[in-house]
Parts: C-alpha cells; sequence; structure tokens
C-alpha cells in the first residue's frame, strides 16, 4: 500500500504544472508562444469551460467486483438439518462481476480541488459457500445479491494538466442504501445483510479532455466500514447467522465518465 500511495504521488508531481516532466516539456517547446501556460502549437480542448465553470454535470458507467473481507466465524456449535452439532465456517469462492451507474455533479473549490457528488444505482452479485470444520465437506452455496443505491460524496485533487490529459486521485465517503438486504428462503438466502452501509473510498484516475466533453477512467477501492450482517434469524436456518460474528463488504470497482 505505502508503495502504490508513493507511485500516485509520484505521477502527481511528475504531470504537475510546475513538476519536473512539464518543465522539460516546455523547454523542447520554446519556440512556441504559450496560451495560459501550454504552447499555441496544441489544441486544447474545452480550455475555456474549465476555468469559467465552477459547477459541472456528468454520468459514468462501470464494471465492479464485490466481495466480502474480513469474514469472521463466530466458533460456535450449531445444530444443523441433516448434520447434527458442528461448527461451520464462511467463505467466499466466486466473484461475480457487476455493473454500475452513476450521475455527477462537480464542483471546483480552488485549483486542482474539486468536491463531486455522484449518486447512482450499484448492482452487486456475491456468493457465500458454508463448510463442516471438522470434515471441510461444504453443506450449502448461498447467493448474496445486492442492489443499492449509493450517494459517494469525494475530494478530487488533479494534477497540472497537460496537452489533453491530467491525472487525478480521489478520497471521501459513501452511504449505500441495500434495496436486498432482507431474507429470501426461496432462493436459499438464509442471512440478511444491514439496511446501511457506510463506505470509505479511496482511488485515482485520468482526465481526457476531447472537443465536447471530457472523459475519465477511474480506479476506485470502497471498503465497508461496519458488520454488514444483521441479526434476522430466518425460522429453521438459524444455524447459518449462529455461526458467523461479522462480516465486511469490499468493492473494487472500474468507471468510464462522460463530464461536460
Amino acid at each position: 500500500m505505502i508503495k502504490i500511495v508513493a507511485y500516485i504521488i509520484t505521477l502527481i508531481f511528475l504531470f504537475n504544472s510546475d513538476g519536473a516532466y512539464a518543465q522539460i516539456c516546455r523547454k523542447k517547446q520554446k519556440p512556441y508562444v504559450s496560451v495560459w501556460g501550454y504552447p499555441r502549437s496544441i489544441k486544447m480542448n474545452l480550455l475555456d469551460r474549465e476555468y469559467s465553470r465552477q459547477l459541472h454535470f456528468g454520468f459514468g458507467i462501470g464494471v465492479n467486483a464485490f466481495d466480502f473481507s474480513s469474514i469472521e466465524p463466530s466458533g460456535n456449535t450449531v445444530n444443523v438439518q441433516g448434520q447434527g452439532n458442528v461448527i461451520l465456517y464462511a467463505d467466499l469462492v466466486n466473484v461475480k462481476p457487476g455493473f454500475n451507474l452513476n450521475a455527477i455533479a462537480d464542483c471546483r473549490l480552488v485549483g486542482n480541488l474539486n468536491l463531486r457528488f455522484t449518486p447512482g444505482i450499484f448492482f452487486g452479485n456475491r456468493k457465500l459457500d458454508f463448510y463442516r470444520s471438522d470434515t471441510y465437506g461444504q453443506i450449502q452455496s448461498m447467493p448474496i445479491t445486492s442492489n443499492y443505491l449509493e450517494f459517494p460524496l469525494t475530494f478530487k485533487y488533479s494534477a497540472g494538466r497537460y496537452s489533453n490529459f491530467r491525472p487525478y486521485i480521489l478520497a471521501g465517503a459513501n452511504m449505500r442504501i441495500n434495496l436486498n438486504s432482507g431474507l429470501n428462503v426461496d432462493v436459499s438466502r438464509y442471512i440478511a445483510m444491514q439496511k446501511f452501509e457506510p463506505f470509505a473510498e479511496t482511488g485515482l484516475g485520468f482526465d481526457f479532455y476531447l472537443n465536447y466533453f471530457r472523459l475519465s477512467t477511474e480506479f476506485k477501492i470502497s471498503i465497508g466500514l461496519i458488520n454488514c450482517l444483521s441479526p434476522e434469524l430466518p425460522t429453521g436456518y438459524e444455524y447459518y447467522r449462529q455461526s458467523l460474528k461479522s462480516m465486511r463488504s469490499n468493492t473494487i470497482s472500474f468507471t468510464i465518465n462522460f463530464e461536460l
């Protein structure tokens, strides 16, 4: 993690308007007269709007991988139908891709620092497998499908723009509302999830300025801050919830943003 942070800081420094890479590029382009610090020979897309508009909007489309981290078993002996008194543990074996769609409202606070509000819909799929601790035999494969309304609020710090390219980093928080938090015995889901889940988020991305809009590619990590298990117990299948002490949700997402 320390190495990743160091790489990101180095990248921001290199592409900063006063950084080493920007100075080298300007030295190579001395014969050209610059406009706002950029060579006149380079066509700068969306330059007027970038400096004159404090608030702009857009939307994003992305894919995600949703999993559970810190699956902590309770260690309690439970009475499983057809199995007797055993100790169960759970594991997430397969991570299935999900889909997210977000609106974007971006406000430039000062300099290269922006505040972004990106509410949207988040679809995630997970599958939790339960095993006996003595024989390691699987007794249940449980689908956990979650559809969320999400409300991320993040700070975006951008490096200095070089031509029509600009890297940035993100940090903030996200409150998600789980629309499928309850039990669903019909599809063999015997564990209920919390209705509200807060997440801490961080990421990085790259802005590409085109003729009529800004295209961004963004990679983001979301870390669940609370135990996402609900204490609700289904009649006859209480042992699945009783075998777990806590779980937290994690998300990795890749999004393509379109902003005016």
